[in-house]
């Protein structure tokens, strides 16, 4: 694989899509572009949270047309990535039906939405009653598995439409090689909860007992399996070109940074996350799971549901508190000035824990603000204090101690909210007392891309 000329990354995330292409032997980026699919849809259900597959593949095409067809042309391999926990439906002609119109259907009964990774619907009593994995990793609300049961439960006609199922990304891998049947790498398979990393295999027996559709669950695969070939040529892209299983965006956030196993990575985007690498695997307990990795490795990750999306609405409310009030302003201007405001003129003694979207190891727990005074409320001392809070959880999650004893001698900074927001970066560096790298480039759809390089090439 290491001889392809470029190769071609692809994220499916949950609010972007992002295109990487990389040289081959070099491992540059040659050229990259992104794109917002606008695919969320109301649920039926009130903790539901919902997307429109059809405007998420069709925001995939826009996106590999925005590339000039000559560099197209020399793409001669795909990986893609995406969000992981989430879940997709299909009936067998589905993906057939796609090709023969040439995606040009604006709705279908043959796929369903995407129940993402943030659905909530399954709530803590539910889980209680689910039967406990044999795995070293939990179950959890927002996982494939246990929406799976919670749908063959309560929306049992909607579940027996279908015949396949995978996250986003696998059923975009199914499309592009035109394989009505779903695959899955170790990667998607462990983040949908009853999977068996060690042994590479379903809790099929326990799923059996507990009444699980398990005809539903996908063929697994080490990641860097080859899952076919384009089956015809889209915007300039080869018919034939080899296209890899899909694989968790997590995994290819961290293998597009090189680290090595003394780094730790932080990761702010839309959620949160700190992880390392590491060569055993430990019984989950609390806030750290272990997730594969690449070979025989494992990423030890502290996952909060709670980064820059915590940011997003706070930013969102004073916009509207502003516009109630009949002052004008724009959304754009007041994330710039928030931006703007580095850690040093914003020292606040508020103390907030900014847990709108709950956490998994903790779903009944929400935000707080604390320590208010007769002059701490300001809209800056506020988003400080948000912007303080959403590290201080990561801390709490995977504390320093822990980074330490793993031989962990700098941090790898990641994410759109690390790269904009400089009092993240100071908290980061303040708390966890390691030096803080910070990297702009490389970003899942170019970890994506790597990963059809050999993976024994030195990267660790």
């Amino acid at each position: 694989m290491s001889n392809y000329k470029l190769i071609l990354g692809i994220d499916i995330g949950t609010s972007s899509i992002k295109i990487s292409i990389i040289d081959g032997k070099t491992l540059e980026l040659v050229d990259s572009k992104s794109i917002s699919p606008n695919a969320k849809v109301k649920s039926n259900n009130p903790r539901g949270d919902e997307q429109n597959v059809l405007k998420i593949f069709k925001a995939l095409q826009k996106c590999i047309s925005l590339f000039p067809e000559n560099l197209l042309k020399q793409v001669e391999g795909i990986g893609v990535c995406g969000q992981m926990h989430g879940i997709v439906f299909w009936k067998k002609q589905f993906i057939q039906t796609l090709w023969d119109n040439h995606f040009n259907i604006e709705k279908s009964d043959l796929v369903s939405n995407l129940y993402t990774w943030q659905d909530a619907r399954v709530d803590a009593s539910y889980l209680e009653k689910l039967p406990k994995p044999k795995s070293h990793l939990n179950i959890y609300s927002g996982y494939g598995c246990s929406t799976i049961f919670w749908l063959n439960e309560n929306q049992i006609n909607e579940l027996n439409k279908y015949k396949y199922c995978g996250t986003i990304q696998d059923l975009i891998v199914s499309i592009l090689c035109n394989r009505e049947d779903s695959i899955m790498s170790t990667h998607n398979a462990a983040s949908w909860g009853y999977f068996d990393v060690k042994n590479n295999a379903w809790n099929i027996n326990i799923l059996k007992k507990a009444n699980f559709p398990t005809n539903l669950l996908p063929s697994t695969v080490i990641p860097g399996t080859l899952a076919g070939n384009l089956f015809n040529t889209m915007y300039g892209l080869h018919k034939g070109i080899v296209i890899g299983v899909a694989l968790g965006d997590l995994q290819c956030s961290v293998l597009a940074h090189f680290p090595s196993l003394k780094d730790a990575i932080i990761n702010i985007s839309t959620s949160a996350q700190v992880a390392y690498i590491t060569n055993h695997v430990e019984q989950t307990s609390g806030c750290i799971e272990y997730f594969p990795y690449f070979e025989s490795y494992y990423l030890a990750v502290a996952a909060s549901l709670n980064g820059g999306n915590a940011l997003d609405v706070l930013v969102k409310s004073i916009f509207s508190w502003i516009k109630d009030l009949g002052l004008s302003v724009t959304e754009e201007d007041l994330w710039n000035r928030l931006l703007n405001l580095s850690s040093e003129e914003n020292t606040t003694s508020l103390i907030v824990n900014p847990l709108m979207m709950g956490e998994r190891h903790d779903p009944s727990t929400y935000g707080s603000l604390l320590n208010i005074t007769n002059n701490n409320l300001s809209v800056g001392q506020i988003y400080s204090g948000f912007c303080k809070g959403i590290v201080n959880n990561l801390l709490k999650m995977m504390p320093k101690e822990m980074l330490l004893n793993a031989d962990i001698k700098k941090i790898i900074g990641t994410g759109t909210v690390i790269v904009k927001n400089s009092i993240i970066r100071h908290e980061i560096e303040k708390n966890y007392h390691m030096p803080l790298i910070v990297k702009e480039t490389g970003d899942a759809a170019f970890g994506a891309a790597l990963s059809m390089v050999k993976i024994n090439k030195g990267f660790f």
